[in-house]
């Protein structure tokens, strides 16, 4: 169990964001930069990438909530809300390298186009800022990778429907579709790996929840290194005693935890047949604690399997070109 502490009760905010709420006017080194406050830039990559979350989990939910297949329309805008996310939460993640150049001393400023994980490693900080990336990349790599794919490639986005109408129940998920060396068109392997010898996708029902605990999890990080970088520069930021809760951002924290989070065991909670061996996460609150505590199950019997009444409604939009595809969850003939 992982557990993220919460600034006050009854807070969605993390407490990184009031820690640097204590940040003077004109103090550290952001001005040097030429970067926003670091407070400003948590909050605004924090309540875009919420954001974010609470389109792409609304519209599953909404689009689950029906029986039926989804609609051209219902796809293409979960497809683009997915992107999307992936997206912010990118952003949200490299935002954190320029909160801890606001508390480096005033050196040579990184060169434009610079990675400034790269300028923390020249200039000796590779110690206090190297965890942020190595404890978020179990969590985390696949989705960035998945993202540059998108960026960096013609793989696109697709979307994934299990049905059921005997209940009648839906399953959404997604796959980032690319082409194998044999030229065919399907499932990228690096990321959705072969199960019982068919190909896969990932089910929104186990990976926001990821999302869910990533968001948390990189703010935590956040806040470890920039108490490692006051430690080095002799400074401390204590949060205020009485903080400011900022309602606009509260208020999107609060509606992905209601609107989202509360649903993962009622509604999110059928996954897809190859994640029945993986952790699923799940999230809770101790307000006489200030905790936010995230733990671990095994999906097992909650995913899908042979003989349930599902049905595998696989679709791609056609190129023009291409003619050979890999079906999800199909065994290939011969």
């Amino acid at each position: 169990m992982q557990k993220i502490g919460l600034q006050v009760a009854r807070s969605l905010i993390p407490p990184v964001y009031y820690r640097l709420s204590a940040v003077t006017e004109g103090s550290l080194s952001y001005r040097y930069y030429g970067v926003r406050h670091p407070g400003a830039i948590f909050s605004i990559h924090f309540s875009d990438v919420l954001t974010a979350f609470n389109l792409l989990a609304g519209a599953v939910n909404s689009l689950q909530g029906l029986g039926n297949p989804c609609s051209d329309e219902g796809v293409e805008r979960l497809r683009s809300l997915t992107q999307d996310f992936l997206f912010q939460l990118s952003n949200y993640f490299e935002c954190g390298y320029e909160i801890f150049l606001c508390f480096c001393d005033q050196l040579e400023k990184p060169h434009p186009g610079q990675p400034l994980h790269e300028w923390f490693q020249v200039k000796g900080y590779k110690d206090e800022v190297g965890s942020y990336f190595s404890q978020t990349k179990t969590d985390l790599e696949k989705y960035r990778n998945f993202f540059n794919a998108l960026k960096h490639s013609s793989n696109c986005t697709r979307i994934f429907q299990f049905l059921n109408p005997q209940k009648p129940a839906k399953a959404l998920g997604f796959y980032l579709e690319g082409v194998d060396e044999k030229g065919v068109i399907g499932p990228v392997s690096s990321f959705h790996p072969p199960y019982q010898g068919e190909y896969t996708a990932w089910s929104y029902n186990l990976h926001l929840r990821n999302f869910y605990f990533l968001i948390y999890k990189i703010a935590a990080e956040m806040e470890t290194v920039i108490q490692r970088l006051c430690l080095r520069g002799g400074t401390s930021l204590s949060p205020p005693n009485t903080p400011l809760v900022p309602t606009a951002i509260e208020t999107i924290a609060a509606t992905a935890f209601a609107n989202s989070v509360s649903r993962f065991e009622t509604a999110f909670i059928t996954f897809y047949p190859q994640e029945a061996e993986e952790n699923v996460k799940t999230v809770s609150i101790d307000p006489s604690e200030g905790l936010m505590a995230f733990s671990e199950y095994v999906a097992g019997n909650k995913a899908i399997s042979p003989g349930q009444g599902w049905e595998a409604i696989w679709a791609s939009k056609g190129d023009g070109f291409s003619r050979s595809w890999n079906l999800l969850y199909f065994t290939r003939a011969g």
